[in-house]
């Protein structure tokens, strides 16, 4: 997708504000235009200039028709053939076309010579007025409308990440998306909401003083426009790059975000291992990385204005030595090259803005490329077409010749189990079994890459996707909680639940008690991941959630592999509470939290190769028995 047609889906809903931007753009460039033209009058018929002097003035090309100073007599002479510049010129006399309009607005209101002194400065500060109204309305618009667009685009980015499956996930780190959510998107922002008011605004203001620049003295206007492509070269080259180093600059922001991220998440670990001075450095080697590239790109920024301007002093000084030839010559007059270098520095302005305004704009674009890579990313976890609800499980749970695969690293192989409906089956097995990959196809965080998952006979992928999670609790050995109340930690999402039906729910997983010891009850903050409880309470509130929620089917992976004994025999119980009429996979590397339940599936290299109750595995002698074994004999 081009990035034209990615900007327009999200910038279309705010077409309506872009027509009110356009109109009052274009108001702001005539104002702009018409005070430039109003300093005739202003020096002509306020300050009574002299005709004379008049002609000398920086706009005494703007005199109207009927109003040219007379030439001298020089006797009768044939007028010189019109050429192709004198048409070109004729049909660009923007200056004439004001002048007369001015003219006109002052007979219509029966203006005399002594009026005009009253009225004229009035009819600048209405045009002035005018002016900074358009200004405030362009801006304002400009402003709604990148604040809009990139707050749609942040949100359909955050979406999407959320709706990516977890292959995605691994293959691209948190601090990578963190960047992309935030600080492209505010870079899109600034450029948005600011920049590209000045790039439109500008440019239509510097089309119409073009225009006049054309009419106040043709022959040195196309000299100067000949000149320009001198003056956008290196306007172009920076711009372009800046771009480049732009990009650069978002991926190592995009390092530091994920280097802050692991230090923030990992901090115990970082202390255990006494690596402070460690981590600092690999930080302090990730901001030199970014420094070294944000002090390039200030280098392209501050020498674009040098280099710009240098280039239009060099301009400027060859066309005053131009026109001072010219002068000598008597095919120029002086107040002719005054009123010429007025239209050229009202001019600067315009381009200076265009300048900076095209630097963060190619800024803007390398965060657009990234954000634009991202959201083009398909999900490879979407409900089918004509994909049905379901609301509960009937008979089982069958994997059907399951294969999946991490890239070239085959995780599962061929494998078939069917788990009846209310059965509590624990999957045991050495590290790099398959076992949590197995349970992770059953709420479709993968697919697999062969063979197929069903619900009563019904291939997961014609379930959708929002009604197969319902019927599914998790509990795992890294508890995810948030940075909120414990009420609506184990509500999460349902805030309009009662506190009776929560308190319930702890109480079933043994967490009532210590929640009412906190400082505010079930209104106390637990901090981020839950880190003002321990490993125990953690768990006991992930169980209380899930009870809440009264899910069908159940997965516990490892969901008390990290406790100490006294904890453990807490959440056992509340797993018991929590198991009761639900059909339950458990994975355990402790054999004697599977001990009780209904069948053992014993899983090695992504095969399943015994399975049975536990006195029977015993009995067989194979694997589970020499797992058992290392766990319980010394």
């Amino acid at each position: 997708m081009s990035l034209s047609r990615f900007l327009l889906r999200f910038v279309r809903p705010y077409m309506g504000w872009a027509l009110v931007a356009v109109l009052a753009i274009v108001t702001y460039a005539i104002t702009s235009t018409m005070l430039v033209a109003l300093i005739k009058p202003i020096f002509g018929e306020v300050l009574l200039a002299d005709h004379t002097v008049l002609q000398g003035s920086p706009l005494g090309g703007l005199v109207g028709e009927g109003e040219s100073a007379e030439a001298p007599e020089t006797g009768e002479e044939a007028p010189e053939p019109e050429t192709w510049l004198d048409r070109l010129s004729r049909s660009l006399d923007l200056a004439s076309l004001l002048d007369r309009g001015y003219q006109s607005v002052k007979s219509r209101l029966n203006i005399d010579e002594d009026e005009v002194v009253l009225f004229v400065p009035l009819l600048f500060i209405a045009l002035f007025l005018v002016r900074a109204g358009s200004n405030f309305l362009s801006g304002y618009s400009f402003q709604h409308i990148g604040l809009g667009t990139t707050t749609d685009i942040r949100n359909a980015l955050y979406r999407h990440v959320l709706d990516q499956s977890s292959r995605f996930h691994a293959e691209h780190p948190s601090g990578e998306l963190m960047a992309r959510v935030i600080n492209d998107v505010s870079m899109m922002q600034n450029a948005v909401s600011n920049r590209l008011l000045d790039l439109i605004q500008q440019s239509v203001t510097l089309v119409f003083l073009v225009i006049l620049l054309l009419s106040t003295d043709l022959k040195l206007a196309l000299l100067c426009l000949v000149a320009a492509p001198a003056l956008v070269y290196p306007i172009v080259r920076f711009g372009k790059g800046m771009r480049r180093i732009s990009h650069r600059s978002q991926e190592r922001m995009a390092d530091l975000a994920e280097l802050l991220s692991e230090g923030v998440r990992g901090h115990r670990v970082v202390k255990a291992f006494g690596m402070e001075d460690f981590e600092d450095q690999r930080f302090r080697e990730a901001t030199g990385r970014h420094l070294r590239v944000n002090l390039r790109a200030q280098t392209l920024a501050n020498l674009s204005s040098p280099v710009v301007e240098s280039v239009a002093v060099v301009g400027a000084s060859a066309l005053l030595i131009y026109a001072g030839l010219e002068i000598r010559e008597g095919s120029l007059t002086a107040p002719d090259l005054v009123r010429f270098l007025t239209n050229l520095i009202v001019m600067y302005d315009p381009i200076r803005k265009l300048n900076k305004t095209n630097l963060i704009l190619q800024e803007a674009l390398a965060a657009v490329q990234r954000v634009a890579r991202v959201l083009a990313i398909p999900s490879d976890i979407q409900d089918r077409p004509g994909a049905r609800s379901v609301t509960r499980v009937e008979r089982s749970i069958a994997f059907e010749g399951v294969s999946f695969s991490y890239g070239e690293k085959p995780v599962l192989r061929d494998l078939d189990l069917e788990i009846r409906r209310g059965e509590i089956v624990a999957l045991v097995g050495p590290s790099g079994a398959g076992k949590t990959t197995l349970v992770n196809l059953l709420p479709r965080f993968f697919d697999p890459d062969r063979g197929r998952v069903a619900l009563d006979g019904v291939d997961l992928r014609d379930i959708t996707l929002k009604s197969l999670r319902s019927l599914i609790g998790i509990v795992t050995q890294e508890t995810v909680l948030f940075n909120d109340t414990v009420r609506n930690n184990i509500a999460y999402g349902r805030a309009d639940l009662p506190l009776e039906e929560v308190r319930k729910a702890a109480e079933a997983a043994y967490a009532d008690e210590f929640i009412l010891e906190t400082s505010r009850g079930y209104e106390s903050v637990i901090g981020e991941g839950g880190m003002r409880l321990s490993g125990g309470q953690r768990q006991r509130l992930a169980i209380a959630r899930a009870l809440l929620k009264n899910p069908p089917i159940l997965i516990l992976d490892e969901a008390t592999s990290q406790l100490d004994s006294e904890s453990e025999a807490l959440v056992q119980r509340a797993l018991g509470n929590l198991m009761q009429g639900r059909t339950t996979l458990v994975i355990a590397h402790r054999l004697a939290t599977v001990t009780r339940a209904d069948r053992i599936v014993v899983m090695e290299g992504g095969r399943i190769i015994e399975e049975g109750a536990h006195g029977v595995l015993l009995e067989k002698g194979g694997v589970y028995k020499r797992l058992y074994d290392l766990q319980f004999k010394v």
